[in-house]
């Protein structure tokens, strides 16, 4: 990328690099509501920190204006993280909790200044494009909400002391597995909050709420809270991780109950499909909860109870409705063959994804690692470095192989003359063995899970039907409390 492009130009490709990053890592990854992001003017997207620099990435990979983010000083002094973000305009912020680190400031004056400069330059950037900022101030890995600071309330204040008219658009990110290499994710932008016609909000334009005293009902904590419950409503946080599962698995077994019932076959639940679906199930478990703590507490132990038998059979409530024996033994034998026929007839690739990938993709965990403050930053760390150290590799593989390429392969009574050409056929291999190594261990994963699921369902039959039973019943008590709520 040339030094003097445009910065537009230069963000654009920046975007679309990240975009790329997170298809790589990402199975899928589903975007909804891009028409709440007004074309016109600036603003702030809040989103709660689930996943680390997962959740930055996708944000500015998908959001369809351009993004400016206030990221955590320690971030810019990463290896390849700090020259991705400095690229796309980030902005540092200095939190009280990493004094003592290299690059913060010495001391809470020094600190609160910086941050005022830091808070300054983003509110001036929410005049033609849009900030996205992290309240919680940092990342977690818990299912419910941290406590919200008031930088973004701050911020959306300065934006408009300054004469703007910023939009506050909510952003809710899902993962599926967060934890898992090639899962899936969803993002979605949620319509703006109507701030001046919000009650909570009334007498926002006072003197003292402009000043923004720390003190009393003043606008800054009183925006704080509506963008904490806002975040609420688009991320549907709970207590606990026990909780969460529970509510997860009532709302994949009334989806398949509901399905056996009506005779049909189900796939895999899109992401927004599942958000929604859990958004009602736990509102519906919140109010019940309310009405009748003890009955939903029983509930709630049936649910867990019927969650463990399914692990433990290593089945989802899909396929409680009978595996198809005929169709998923044709299924295995095909994927079977093509595993065997990719090791048996492909040897050189999957040597050559074992010396030159396997090492690379040690180096990415170890750096991931070393440079990560927390466990949930490792996730967006580990897309970052691969996307440069599995290439970096492939290219010093492809320089060696090339230089000492100076005999005919076996079968073969040449070799090409060029030095070029035997780089880039090597680097056409190192790429093309980790894409098939990918799809190798995919098919492995799932002919192990077909055969478990083959013999499950073949051999205990018993287990089964007393699943499927209890998955009826369960189904049957949730409608008769979603009838009882009046949905």
């Amino acid at each position: 990328m040339a030094r003097n492009a445009p910065p537009g130009y230069r963000k654009r490709c920046l975007t679309l690099f990240l975009r790329a990053l997170a298809r790589l890592f990402f199975r899928s990854v589903e975007v909804v509501g891009r028409e709440n992001v007004p074309r016109e003017g600036g603003g702030l997207l809040v989103a709660w920190h689930p996943n680390g620099l997962a959740d930055g990435i996708l944000i500015l990979g998908f959001c369809p204006r351009p993004v400016t983010f206030g990221s955590r000083h320690g971030l810019f002094r990463l290896p390849l993280i700090g020259w991705l973000l400095r690229a796309v305009g980030a902005v540092p912020l200095y939190r009280a909790r990493d004094r003592g680190e290299a690059g913060a400031p010495a001391s809470d004056r020094e600190r609160r200044a910086a941050n005022h400069r830091s808070l300054a330059a983003l509110a001036a950037a929410t005049g033609e494009s849009f900030v996205a900022i992290f309240p919680e101030g940092a990342t977690h890995d818990e299912p419910n909400l941290l406590e919200l600071r008031a930088g973004a309330a701050r911020l959306f204040q300065l934006a408009r002391q300054g004469g703007g008219d910023p939009a506050l658009v909510p952003v809710g990110l899902h993962y599926e597995r967060k934890h898992a290499f090639r899962s899936r994710a969803l993002v979605a932008f949620h319509p703006p909050v109507e701030v001046g016609a919000d009650p909570r909000l009334c007498g926002s334009d006072t003197p003292e709420s402009k000043a923004g005293e720390a003190g009393g009902d003043t606008f800054v904590p009183r925006l704080t809270g509506v963008i904490e419950q806002q975040l609420i409503e688009v991320t549907h946080p709970t207590e606990i991780w026990g909780i969460h599962r529970a509510m997860e698995r009532v709302r994949s077994l009334v989806r398949a109950e509901g399905a056996a019932r009506e005779g049909e076959r189900l796939r895999r639940a899109p992401m927004q499909e599942r958000d929604q679906g859990f958004a009602r199930v736990w509102a519906g478990y919140r109010s019940q909860r309310t009405n009748d703590p003890e009955g939903t507490k029983r509930l709630i132990v049936r649910v867990t109870r019927y969650d463990e038998a399914l692990r433990l059979l290593g089945l989802n409530d899909r396929e409680l409705d009978g595996v198809p024996v005929m169709r998923t033994a044709l299924r295995l034998l095909l994927v079977g063959a093509e595993a065997l026929v990719m090791l048996l007839l492909l040897p050189t690739l999957v040597l050559v994804g074992n010396l030159i990938n396997l090492p690379a993709a040690l180096l990415v965990v170890f750096g991931a690692k070393k440079y990560s403050k927390t466990r949930k930053e490792q996730a967006g760390l580990k897309m970052a470095l691969g996307l440069v150290i599995l290439p970096a590799a492939w290219i010093v593989a492809s320089v060696a192989v090339g230089i000492a390429w100076t005999e005919p392969l076996p079968g073969f009574d040449w070799i090409p003359e060029a030095l070029w050409v035997r780089v880039a056929g090597m680097l056409g291999l190192c790429a093309l063995s980790a894409l098939l190594g990918l799809r190798y261990h995919r098919l492995i994963a799932e002919l192990g899970h077909g055969l478990k699921a083959l013999w499950t369902v073949g051999l205990r039959t018993g287990a089964v039907k007393r699943l499927r039973r209890r998955r009826a019943e369960l189904y049957d008590e949730v409608i008769a409390l979603e009838a009882a709520l009046d949905w």
